[in-house]
């Protein structure tokens, strides 16, 4: 898992308004890009070994390359990229190694024009990967960037979709990722890394075994495996209404863990917000439209289930968060997640 921490410029740096710029800026022909790879040694994908993926990149002596296991080493690797020209970034590695690089991009730290990034399944469970990345072995994926970069192949594209800023307070700079969650969400990250999954399985299979646990322990009133979170929340800069919630989810993924789509809101805004109540109604009855975003008579306010399309959510809750697997604490007061603006990725079509 990886930590940021926050030494030297980082402390004083401001994100960039204009970081991440609308259309596709040029990427739409990918046999003009300089490529570099970042590649996480420590990523449940390439714990077992790299040497594929080096044999590969032999090949291609004008890929940059840099392997780098902390968000400090991250960040040099990027302002290398970039002085070096580089205007695709390949990660290998899971969905913190993609939080840190979004966060270093968003900060405008490295880059005076966001890259255009393709993100591999390099982790243990590549959430964002299987949303917005080049999914299927990191190997046979690389390869697969690779000749798109020498010849545009048409099976892979660029796509847009914003990720979301995340600021805790005005002394801290923001977090950039795709998926922040609070509650249960938390409870379940810290189930998943706490020893339930000794064969080291990746995928999406030990995810869904730790929401089975949670979900249980949700179904008993288990309140010392998910106790209630107390929250106090504005939408878009509405008044803030008071709740104890199960969880909460806002993410700009279309798709989470297992295909879920755990939101249903009809409304226009790039984030999707989702929040269950600590005490839902008819919970067996919903779960199956709770998961995939569809309708249902049981799925409503009145019985503990919200879910909206918003442009911004300010929260003040006591309790860790997570963004895109990454834990942090909101000790620093309220916390707020806006959109930003498109960030390019490539992605099959």
């Amino acid at each position: 898992m990886l930590e940021r921490t926050i030494s030297g410029p980082l402390q004083s740096s401001e994100p960039d308004p204009a970081c991440y710029e609308n259309g596709l800026g040029g990427y739409e022909d990918g046999s003009r890009l300089q490529l570099g790879v970042l590649t996480n040694p420590l990523s449940g994908g390439n714990k077992k070994g790299l040497g594929e993926i080096r044999k590969l990149l032999v090949q291609w002596p004008d890929v940059l390359h840099r392997e780098e296991t902390t968000p400090a080493g991250i960040d040099e690797a990027l302002v290398e990229f970039a002085r070096n020209g580089v205007e695709l970034v390949v990660v290998n590695g899971g969905d913190g190694t993609a939080h840190a690089v979004l966060t270093t991009i968003g900060r405008g730290e490295a880059f005076a024009k966001p890259p255009l990034l393709a993100l591999l399944c390099a982790g243990t469970t590549s959430m964002l990967p299987r949303d917005v990345g080049v999914p299927g072995p990191s190997v046979a994926a690389l390869s697969r960037i690779l000749r798109w970069a020498k010849s545009t192949d048409e099976s892979l594209t660029v796509l847009s979709r914003p990720v979301l800023k995340v600021q805790r307070s005005s002394k801290q700079p923001a977090l950039f990722g795709m998926f922040f969650g609070a509650g249960a969400v938390c409870q379940g990250i810290t189930l998943f890394h706490g020893g339930v999954n000794p064969m080291g399985w990746r995928g999406e299979l030990m995810p869904g075994l730790t929401l089975l646990r949670m979900l249980l322990a949700i179904l008993f009133r288990d309140h010392r495996k998910v106790p209630p979170l107390l929250t106090k929340t504005s939408l878009n800069n509405q008044l803030s209404e008071e709740r104890e919630n199960l969880l909460v989810l806002i993410s700009t993924l279309d798709r989470l863990f297992l295909g879920m789509r755990p939101y249903w809101g009809t409304e226009g805004g790039p984030l999707h917000y989702t929040a269950v109540d600590s005490k839902p109604k008819s919970l067996l009855r919903v779960l199956p439209s709770l998961s995939r975003g569809r309708k249902n008579r049981h799925l409503t306010p009145e019985n503990g289930y919200l879910s909206h399309n918003v442009h911004e959510v300010q929260l003040e809750m006591d309790g860790d968060f997570t963004l895109d697997g990454e834990l942090y604490n909101t000790e620093q007061g309220p916390v707020t997640i806006e959109a930003t603006d498109p960030v390019m990725f490539l992605s099959p079509r």
